[in-house]
């Protein structure tokens, strides 16, 4: 009997490299994500450090026209958490339609696999027939010669 060959292998291998790819953009993404959140953390931190430094700076001693630097470098680091923020949101929405993608694809790729079970279990069952008929064909054989000789 021939070897099992499934008919539908160019369409799986095409599911899997698509699934493949998606899962792999969904990485980028949650990296991307995780860059953001980091940077977010980061700037969070630095305007910490900022209130800390004027504190430091108004008990030392410092000049007015110095002290009108430090509400600015709290708006422009607050400006760009606003803008980390957009960005994390759109990402976030970007991750979810990736995942949806995904699991779109694994629901293809499942379907596929299934039907290559499927029909490996058929080709199963005809091979395993044809060796048992094969097998009573060689038994009956060897029951007739051996009537013949006795």
């Amino acid at each position: 009997m021939k070897l099992y060959t499934f008919r539908l292998e160019p369409v799986l291998k095409i599911r899997k490299l698509n699934e493949e790819t998606c899962r792999m953009e969904l990485g980028r993404l949650l990296k991307h994500l995780n860059k953001i959140e980091s940077q977010l953390a980061h700037d969070r931190k630095e305007i910490e450090s900022y209130f800390q430094i004027q504190e430091m700076a108004m008990k030392s001693g410092i000049k007015g026209i110095q002290v009108q630097a430090f509400p600015m470098l709290v708006a422009a680091k607050d400006a760009n958490i606003q803008a980390l923020l957009r960005d994390k949101k759109n990402q976030e929405a970007l991750i979810e339609e990736k995942k949806k993608e995904l699991s779109t694809l694994r629901g293809e790729l499942k379907v596929i696999e299934n039907l290559r079970e499927k029909d490996y279990t058929e080709y199963r069952k005809a091979l395993n027939k044809e060796i048992d008929q094969k097998v009573e064909e060689q038994t009956q054989n060897w029951l007739q010669h051996k009537e013949q000789k006795g």
